[in-house]
């Protein structure tokens, strides 16, 4: 079986030097997440960041009326649990597993303790956090200046192959529309390599 610093030296695409792997091999674990369950509730403190090696998650919101609206997804080759890195404090949505996910738990004591020893993981980290903002920047564009089917053909491009796994009222939420709007649109897409 292949050690956590292999996935993510494969997932990631860089090279970990071998004192860093070490570290992070001691300190790092595998962890299971089933379809539709619950990896981090809003209110709870997370302790950890997740590498997803298979699977898909998406975080929620809850508004006043107790539906749920998408604020974002990861998949492979992804992390998920960021926002207690960078607040230190509780979780403002809720996280679910929208298929069975195979994981890695990185602890935030063991991501502290390689951005500080090694530079070239600190830019990866950086890097990542960088395209989080930039994504949701997109986002927050996207949904005040663009109709609701360039919306759904930029999350096509933003997020390829997602809309093939993934529950259509979730894509909805996260695009600001209503499900049976974008099953309409989608239809109107059924030629094109959208669909």
């Amino acid at each position: 079986m292949k050690k956590v610093s292999e996935y993510l030296e494969e997932g990631l695409e860089i090279k970990i030097d071998e004192y860093t792997a070490g570290i992070i091999n001691a300190e790092a674990s595998f962890v299971d997440f089933n379809l539709k369950q619950i990896a981090l509730h809003e209110g709870t403190k997370s302790t950890s960041l997740y590498f997803i090696i298979r699977g898909i998650v998406r975080g929620y919101y809850i508004d006043e009326n107790g539906n749920d609206i998408t604020k974002c997804f990861s998949c492979e080759n992804e992390f998920f649990s960021s926002e207690g890195l960078r607040t230190g404090g509780a979780s403002s949505f809720t996280i679910e597993c929208l298929e069975n996910c195979d994981c890695i738990k990185l602890p935030y004591k063991l991501i502290n303790k390689i951005m500080r020893k090694d530079e070239n993981l600190n830019n990866l980290f950086i890097k990542y956090y960088l395209q989080e903002v930039g994504r949701l920047e997109n986002r927050s564009k996207n949904l005040a200046l663009l109709k609701a089917e360039e919306r759904y053909i930029d999350f096509c491009i933003q997020y390829p192959h997602i809309h093939e796994r993934v529950e259509l009222k979730y894509i909805a939420s996260y695009i600001g529309i209503r499900a049976a709007s974008l099953s309409r649109i989608r239809k109107g897409f059924k030629n094109t390599s959208l669909d």
